[in-house]
Parts: structure tokens; sequence; C-alpha cells
């Protein structure tokens, strides 16, 4: 049977099968269907057709563009942007401009009835073929299970990643020493060093720092940010989890971190005087102030960080250095 009828006759059973369970009190997906696997993909394109819109009603896509992006593909597309992969957890992000994926994974609005019964379609295609590659209805919490099956169908060298807040940073070597606290706490977005058009954009979700022609969007929530000559250091994280990014101008991504602080989780951090050297990255680090173990009010503090950005030996891991 040449390959369009079996196109053609899979996708009438499956909506066959679809028409049937969704007249039962017990709904039953039909099973996913796999036309033909692919590997090496560097790219998809994310749409979705059929949807309310935000705020508009309940029924919204179960595939989010959060699963997709923890599919760990080089790039992903979604309406005018396109997010490259930088780094566990973090992306940079450009307008689309001319970009374009062989590979688009559509969702389409299939039920939308209030509580678990609503149900969407996953739809894998190749555009230069114009041939249907796999299809998954879902229901429910859906998210891993979709993004597991785009990966079956449009694999890629880079390993699945886990959650996007649950990927790990790195933890390069690292020495602290305290510094004296100033009476004046600096602007809680900080900005030292950098141009008045950088901002943190907060109507992203997470967070994301803006620089106008890109953004760079991290594992959590940007914190503070401060520049020097040709970098941008991003801070994300918490008082007692601090998540460095390092770019340049144009949004490269040079190099993250993970540095644990003897501080409370809940204190406010802002990056300052930042200075790169080679191999050595320096920031100061002012913390408002959080609580003390037996929930006292702590004093405003501030460290002086040094950190290693020189790549481990080949074949040892990389080690903290502890904060004392």
């Amino acid at each position: 049977m040449p390959t369009f009828y079996k196109l053609l006759l899979s996708t009438l059973v499956a909506a066959v099968a679809l028409t049937m369970c969704m007249a039962k009190s017990e709904l039953r997906l039909p099973a996913p269907i796999v036309m033909r696997g692919v590997s090496d993909v560097e790219g998809v394109e994310l749409r979705r057709i059929g949807f309310d819109q935000p705020g508009a009603g309940p029924f919204q896509p179960l595939l989010g563009l959060d699963d997709l992006l923890s599919a760990n593909y080089p790039f992903v597309l979604h309406l005018d942007k396109v997010y490259r992969r930088s780094g566990p957890g973090s992306f940079v992000v450009h307008p689309r401009g001319d970009v374009r994926s062989r590979y688009v994974v559509e969702e389409h609005a299939d039920r939308s009835d209030d509580g678990p019964d609503r149900i969407t379609s996953l739809s894998i295609r190749d555009r230069d073929s114009d041939e249907l590659l796999g299809r998954k209805y879902l229901r429910g919490r859906a998210g891993e299970d979709a993004t597991a099956f785009v990966r079956k169908v449009l694999g890629t060298a880079a390993p699945a990643g886990g959650r996007l807040d649950e990927q790990p940073y790195g933890a390069a070597p690292v020495t602290h020493s305290p510094l004296r606290a100033g009476r004046i706490d600096p602007p809680v977005q900080g900005g030292d060093g950098c141009p008045p058009s950088y901002r943190i954009d907060t109507a992203a979700s997470p967070h994301q720092f803006d620089a106008g022609a890109w953004s760079f969007r991290p594992r959590g929530d940007v914190d503070s940010f401060a520049c020097t000559g040709n970098f941008i250091l991003v801070a994300s994280g918490d008082g007692a989890r601090l998540l460095l990014d390092l770019l340049d101008p144009s949004g490269k991504h040079l190099f993250q971190t993970e540095v644990a602080m003897p501080l409370d989780a809940r204190a406010d951090a802002t990056v300052l005087r930042l200075r790169v050297n080679g191999e050595r990255l320096q920031t100061d680090v002012h913390y408002r102030p959080g609580k003390l173990p037996d929930g006292k009010p702590r004093l405003r503090e501030r460290f002086r960080l040094v950190i290693s950005m020189t790549p481990p030996d080949a074949g040892a891991p990389a080690a903290a250095v502890a904060v004392k």
C-alpha cells in the first residue's frame, strides 16, 4: 500500500477511534502513532491551533513551552521568538526573524469540556515533505509524556532534560570575602555599570533579562544584573543558592555556575562591581536583610566572590570550594 494511503488510513482510524471513545462515559484515548522517526534534529517549532486566547477561557494547551524546552533541542521556535539553549535550563531569546525549522509540533484543540476530559491532539510534521511523522492524543497533566513522545519521533543528540527548574548549573571553584556593608541598599534590580536600556522583564515567566535586541531566560526569575566592558552578569536563584550567568552584549552565553551561600533563602541579592580577568570572574554581592536561623532579622551583608572559570581537567568532576 502506498505511503500516502497508509497515512490517510491511519488518520481516519484515529479520528474514528477518538469519536467513539468520546461517546463513552469512560474515555480511552487512541494509541500513539509513529509513522517515521528522524534523528539529529537541531530545532523544532511549536504551534497551537484552535485554543482560547489567554484569559478568554479555560481550554489551554497541554504541552507547554517549558515542556518542549526541557526536551533539550538546540533551539525551539514559538510565536515570534527563537529560544536557543545556553547551558542547562537557560536560554537566549531572539526575535525569530528568518529562522526556520523543518519539523513542526502542532497541538490541536479537540475537546474543551471542563474537567479531566479535555482532549488535545499532537501532530508532528516534516514541513519539507508535508509528511505526518507522528500523532498522539493528550489529556490531563500530559506535558512530560508529550515531551517524551516528541523526542521519540524527533531524536536529538542532547540527552533529555528534566524539569527546567531542576537542571543543575554546576559549581565552579569559588572563594569569597565578607565586605563592609554600605549604609544604603543598591537598586533592587541592579544594573551596575550597564546601559540604561538594560532591564528585567517582569511580565515574562520566569522573569528575564532584557537587552532590547535579545533577552536571557535562566532557570528561574532574574533578580539582578551587572556589567563591565564586554560582559554582562545575570543573577537568579535565591539568597542561599545564587545562580550566575555570564554573557556578552550580543547575547552569547559564556559561563554559568551555582554558588552556595550561608544565608537565608529569602534574602534578596544584588550583584555589583563586576570584573572579568582572563578565566577569573569577580563580583560583589549585596544581600538585603533575611532572617537568622533563630528567626531574628539579619543585618545587610556584602561579599566579594572570586570564581574560577577554567574548566576542570578532563575526567575530573567540578568541585565547589566550600563557603565558610
